[in-house]
């Protein structure tokens, strides 16, 4: 096919089909309705709409770390948008390649006549926030630019030690049409074989992920005993024999004792991090249903094991995964202390539409758990089973400590 004149986004996102891109985490916004248009006429790229900017950027992770093929996410660059900047430096430290668009109002003079308060606002400059915490952050100021700015940004994210590349694009250039040529061969695809764990193997001269000693704990924690509910956990999503056929387990989990002997069963898979911020596990489990959902493997079951400190951060991410039905399992291990009064689990999961049940008594764990995967499976939404344990040591790369009862605010 020869040149043709079509909307500079359109090219773009013929690009990301070409990467492999199956679906666009991100929050909707009129500066991305150009981009949102031109993906309903290319087809073949979805997309899921977020609660939290954070949200998108680790669901776009835990999509690259299940397919190989970098993560796409797409936000409106409001006031908001200055949360991408915690996912990105997560993905940075990772070595996980994304893309991360950002809409930008248009290039020309603003109108004049609108509220006081309104008169002096401007975005985050996000280009230069990114920079970084990215390995290239760049604005689009000419729309001939785009599709080359698109090619680049895939290459850059996967090639020598992955990362995210951070692509700010006015509505009004998006639109603009521009001769667009075909693409060039060769050149586009994955970065490198997806590794058993689940994830994305670094390629030669990448810095490789930590690997938790074999006491089970993670850098700076105090080496402690697994608590029983990791114990059970493990049992239960253990090693299966040769002849069982059951369907491949994805554990999402920053907790370095969760599973530490995962590796040696090639059908149960690991999805880590080095020092993801609070509540990431639940985001990222979301984007790693939905690239399991994407190339076919339904019956493949996804589990996110959470510290209760972190939980609320971007639980409100649940809420999308019930709307867009991307089910799995939430094991949120808790303290044996004395709940917030001001804070029950199970009715904030009820809130965004999932079920949930808690465990008091050690022997409850295993039914409970085994209602919870039937669950996830019937409603095809998340649920939730909070395990009222001891916090396991390194949960936020920190030894255990002692419960808070007083929080402040705004300091």
């Amino acid at each position: 096919m020869g040149a043709q004149r079509i909307p500079a986004v359109q090219a773009a996102v013929q690009i990301m089909k070409d990467e492999g891109v199956g679906i666009a985490f991100g929050c909707p916004g009129a500066a991305l309705l150009p981009l949102y248009a031109a993906m309903e006429r290319v087809g073949g790229i979805g997309r899921l709409s977020v609660r939290h900017e954070e949200g998108a950027v680790h669901m776009a992770d835990g999509w690259a770390r299940t397919t190989g093929k970098a993560g796409v996410a797409a936000v409106a660059a409001g006031p908001g948008a200055a949360r991408l900047i915690t996912g990105l430096h997560a993905a940075l430290q990772d070595a996980v390649p994304l893309v991360c668009v950002t809409g930008r109002e248009a290039t020309g003079p603003r109108r004049a006549g609108g509220p006081p308060r309104h008169e002096a606002y401007r975005p985050p400059d996000l280009v230069r926030l990114a920079g970084a915490v990215t390995k290239r952050a760049e604005r689009i100021e000419d729309p001939a630019r785009i599709p080359g700015a698109f090619r680049e940004a895939f290459r850059i994210a996967r090639e020598g030690r992955p990362g995210p590349v951070l692509i700010e694009v006015p509505a009004d250039l998006a639109a603009a049409e521009i001769i667009c040529g075909p693409a060039p061969a060769g050149g586009i695809g994955g970065g490198g074989p997806v590794a058993a764990t689940g994830v994305r193997r670094p390629e030669t001269g990448a810095v490789p992920a930590p690997v938790a000693p074999p006491d089970g704990t993670g850098s700076g924690a105090v080496p402690v005993p697994a608590g029983w509910a990791l114990a059970e956990l493990a049992e239960i999503f253990g090693a299966r024999s040769p002849a069982d056929t059951s369907a491949d387990t994805y554990v999402v989990s920053g907790l370095p004792e969760t599973f530490p002997g995962a590796a040696a069963d090639p059908r149960r898979h690991r999805v880590p991090r080095r020092s993801g911020p609070p509540g990431w596990e639940v985001p990222a489990a979301i984007g790693v249903r939905t690239a399991l959902d994407h190339r076919g493997e339904r019956d493949a079951e996804v589990v996110a094991v959470v510290d209760g400190r972190g939980f609320p951060f971007l639980a409100e991410e649940l809420a999308a995964a019930a709307r867009y039905e991307v089910p799995f399992v939430v094991i949120m291990l808790g303290g044996p202390e004395e709940p917030d009064p001001f804070t029950d689990h199970l009715k904030l999961v009820e809130a965004y539409g999932c079920t949930g049940r808690d465990v008091l008594d050690p022997a409850e764990l295993r039914s409970a758990v085994q209602w919870a995967r039937k669950e996830a499976v019937s409603t095809r939404r998340p649920v939730l089973v909070e395990v009222r344990a001891g916090r396991a040591a390194g949960a936020c790369g920190d030894p255990a400590a002692d419960p808070v009862h007083e929080f402040a605010h705004g300091t």
